[in-house]
């Protein structure tokens, strides 16, 4: 069990009836109370020990003050979020808002009023100006110059108004109430553990006793102090979690703190690598949910546990509009509604048809119309569609109300959803569960200060609470501790390592409050105002951490911010020290080492494909393009649909406009069948004849995207008139053609696989041969036919089973870049489409007749086929650049991992 640092049970001894000890922080209380109780064990009853924390102190002086309806302390004390909504208001009512960020400006303002408060400043708020005028004289500085001293009237304004006063004031009152003999003073008050405090409290302390005694953690004698030099802050806490490992194993009832700087900032890092190195199994999504067996002193904030994250995404809904990430969260929620697998199988569906709209934000009538659609297909029973309508009922008749009204609302809100769900939440969850309901609670009482606001400002205000409410979940006293450093002050480990004292990060660099003068701050000492008195607390910490073991390791980084970094000199003044760099990689080559030996299991080959599968293969030609870029992806892709989606585009995404322009020449050839008929088109009948193949392309699309104006497309026809009258001439210019087909489908077999191709449009030429096209908006080559891994198959399939073509040919349609692109054999030349021979010119051609390119595509594409077919799943790419264009496969091929 962890002990106080310091003599606790003589101090306790020597204190005489009526005083109180004192400690800083309700853990190192709880510590003293715990060793108490060990002490007394040998008795049947004890009283408690005279042990409070500070805070918990001052809180009983006032109830006992409220209790004796002593008259200036009956009023209320303002929370964070109450002063935080009074101080924008009056912030907003000073200044140009327009030009700063009320709330930071609210902040550092609160904060500014607490220290001119607790440095004894500041006692009464009326006389804030005489007050400070001295001061204001001596230093030669403005209050004009500081907005927080024009802002000051209207808050103390405020505070009349409400009967209120701030958490400082209170302390003002008690003790004031010491002084005027309205609570009673004690004997002793001994404090322990203790290391700056402010004039206030300073103040306190002298009123409410006869006598006070300070009580410092004891020296010792040390042995050589350990140093850890580390590359980086991943390899200084991967070390610490296995030298902590490492004593565990050694004595799993030994006492080990790891006191980290900066824990509220890393808290999540932290967690995670303590549990992959001491609880690798928590870490599994198959694993039940539990608690870790070691304790954080700082929690994390109820907006990013699961539970205040989930519900707040819920409560989101209620603006009526999503993105994919929001949407995804929310759907895959285990917190609202049905948990029967086919429910779960209603919302994956849901989300993939959203998904391939493609849009950046998704209306929310379109997810109601989806999830109704795709219900009366799949589950019609789900209460999804229902829930869904019923919350865009509330979203459309929900107007401005108080916070009181809109807590009522969404706990409606989320009763209709089934919150929190259908299984039974585990143990933190449910202590979440009880913290959401306090922040309710919380955000319900900002009635009386915000008015009648609107959802988008309630749903902030809720956030901002969520986000400032900590939760620490509640763990057996394990032997693992992971603090801060003011946390860690007074308790005794038998083990300690100190993590993150580079000497950029120790002492903490200053960082005044700019709503008061520097000047001030420097001159009485407030928190981080200089380098000098940051550099006096580091030394009180840094003293107390070095008393609080024997076995000592502290650690840092040998780069901070891309500088160069030393230990901390508080470290190394005055003891000796050993030195060692980081040893994370041996550390880690000795885990495997011990590990049980592993199969390594080959994943370039997959079971064949069945006679069924062969019969039908999804995906047309682009399966055999697939296979020529990298074999695994292919069988990724295509077997075991493993899908990506492209990024939802403000407007129409490239693959959607590239969509237009097939859509638009496809109308157009439906109805111009041939060059001769273009030929003796009027203008006016080209001109209505564009026209009506760019609203038939628009029209189909248009449905799509009801959520773009009418301006917006009208802009789309602009940019597609223009590029099709850039196209049209290299039609108009060529030798005579009929256009045979259009957007045709074609079935072929190759090697066993059957595959079904559709292309874009094919021309019978006046010798009968025939010219395959197929659009292309973006870049093209025609040198992907002649690798020996054919990278663009489709056209060449067309050759093979289609034998009266004589050419293929890529129809780029590019704005201030259309051209044909191909190779063949024709009769009559056409600009773009070079011979066989031609289309090789850079290089000794091999082949140089159209028969011997086809005969090289079947050899080719036959081959492709046959790896697909046998399973063949090399993770290996045709070109570098393929691997970096399918990024997305990375978490299933693992490509990173086999670098």
């Amino acid at each position: 069990m962890l002990q106080p640092a310091f003599p606790f049970k003589q101090i306790l001894d020597q204190l005489p009836e009526g005083g109180l000890l004192l400690t800083p922080t309700n853990r190192l209380r709880n510590r003293c109370q715990q060793a108490y109780g060990t002490w007394q064990q040998a008795s049947k009853n004890w009283a408690p020990p005279a042990v409070e924390s500070l805070q918990g102190w001052l809180d009983k002086l006032w109830f006992q003050l409220q209790q004796q309806q002593w008259q200036p302390a009956m009023r209320r004390i303002l929370n964070r979020e109450q002063r935080q909504l009074l101080w924008q208001r009056c912030v907003e009512e000073s200044l140009d808002k327009g030009l700063i960020n009320t709330q930071q400006l609210a902040a550092n303002c609160d904060t500014a009023l607490s220290q001119l408060i607790q440095w004894r400043l500041l006692e009464n708020l009326d006389e804030a100006e005489s007050a400070l005028a001295h001061h204001w004289e001596k230093t030669g500085l403005q209050p004009s110059d500081y907005p927080l001293f024009a802002i000051l009237p209207k808050f103390h304004q405020q505070l009349r108004a409400h009967n209120a006063i701030t958490q400082d004031q209170r302390d003002l009152l008690i003790a004031r109430a010491f002084a005027e003999g309205v609570l009673p003073k004690m004997p002793q008050l001994s404090l322990a553990g203790f290391v700056q405090n402010s004039p206030l409290i300073e103040h306190i302390f002298a009123c409410a006793a006869e006598s006070i005694e300070y009580f410092a953690v004891p020296d010792k004698a040390h042995s050589a102090l350990q140093i850890a030099r580390c590359h980086n802050l991943e390899d200084e806490l991967t070390q610490a979690a296995r030298w902590a490992a490492e004593k565990l194993q050694q004595n799993p009832d030994t006492s080990i703190g790891i006191v980290v700087n900066n824990l509220g900032q890393c808290r999540p890092q932290v967690e995670q690598i303590f549990a992959r190195v001491l609880e690798p199994q928590w870490l599994d999504p198959a694993q039940a949910a539990y608690t870790l067996p070691f304790n954080f002193s700082a929690g994390t904030p109820l907006a990013k546990t699961a539970v205040g994250s989930a519900t707040l995404q819920l409560l989101e809904m209620l603006r009526d509009k999503f993105d994919y990430s929001q949407l995804r969260n929310v759907l895959f929620s285990p917190f609202w509604g049905d948990s029967s697998a086919q429910e779960q199988h209603l919302r994956s569906a849901l989300f993939r048809r959203l998904q391939k709209l493609e849009l950046q934000e998704i209306p929310g009538n379109i997810v109601r119309n989806w999830a109704e659609k795709l219900a009366q297909e799949l589950a019609p029973e789900s209460p999804l569609p229902a829930q869904l309508n019923q919350l865009g009922d509330w979203a459309r008749r929900w107007q401005r109300a108080p916070a009181e009204k809109w807590a009522e609302r969404f706990s409606e809100l989320l009763n209709k959803l089934d919150w929190p769900g259908q299984r039974n939440p585990d143990s933190q969850e449910y202590q979440q569960l009880m913290l959401w309901e306090q922040a309710l609670e919380n955000f319900a009482g900002l009635s009386e200060f915000t008015g009648a606001q609107p959802l988008n400002k309630a749903l902030q205000q809720l956030r901002q609470i969520a986000s400032r409410t900590p939760f620490q979940a509640e763990t057996r006293d394990g032997p693992l501790q992971i603090l801060g450093v003011l946390e860690a002050g007074g308790i005794a480990f038998e083990h300690i390592r100190l993590v993150g004292f580079g000497q950029q990060q120790w002492p903490t660099p200053p960082s005044p409050n700019p709503m008061l003068p520097v000047l001030w701050q420097k001159e009485w000492k407030m928190p981080r105002a200089s380098a000098e008195r940051e550099l006096e607390l580091a030394r009180q910490l840094t003293r107390d951490l070095l008393n609080a073991s024997d076995d000592i390791v502290v650690s840092y980084t040998c780069e901070e911010d891309g500088v160069g970094q030393l230990l901390s000199a508080l470290f190394v003044s005055d003891l000796d020290a050993q030195t060692k760099d980081g040893d994370a990689l041996s550390n880690l080559y000795q885990t495997l080492t011990d590990a049980p030996e592993l199969e390594r299991i080959s994943d370039a080959i997959v079971p064949p494909l069945s006679p069924e599968d062969c019969a039908k293969v999804r995906g047309g030609a682009g399966v055999l393009k697939a296979q020529a870029l990298c074999p695994q992806n292919a069988q990724l892709r295509y077997r075991l649909g493993a899908e990506t989606f492209a990024e939802p585009a403000l407007g129409l995404s490239a693959a959607e406009r590239g969509n237009l322009i097939h859509e638009m020449l496809a109308a157009f050839w439906q109805q111009c069948t041939s060059s001769d008929q273009l030929a003796a088109m009027a203008t006016e009948h080209l001109d209505l004849q564009i026209r009506s193949a760019i609203d038939t392309a628009i029209a189909k699309l248009k449905r799509k995207h009801p959520e773009l104006p009418e301006a917006f497309w009208q802009l789309e026809q602009i940019r597609l008139r223009d590029i099709f009258e850039q196209w049209l001439p290299l039609e108009q210019d060529r030798p005579a053609f009929t256009v045979s087909q259009v957007e045709s489908e074609l079935t072929v077999t190759l090697q066993g696989l059957t595959f079904t191709l559709r292309l874009d449009r094919m021309d019978t030429l006046a010798e009968g041969e025939e010219l395959v096209i197929d659009y292309k908006t973006g870049q093209t080559s025609v040198a992907d036919w002649l690798q020996q891994r054919v990278r663009e198959p489709q056209l060449p399939l067309y050759a093979l089973f289609l034998p009266q073509t004589k050419a293929i040919a890529f129809g780029a349609v590019k704005n201030g870049d259309c051209k044909y692109q191909g190779c063949g054999e024709l009769s009559q030349p056409i600009n773009g489409i070079k011979t066989v021979a031609d289309s090789q010119k850079d290089k000794e051609p091999e082949i140089i007749q159209w028969d011997q390119l086809k005969q090289h595509w079947q050899q080719a594409l036959e081959g492709l086929a046959e790896e697909y077919k046998t399973g063949h799943a090399a993770l290996a790419f045709d070109r570098p650049a393929d691997n970096e264009n399918q990024k997305a496969l990375w978490p299933l091929n693992r490509w990173p991992e086999r670098q």
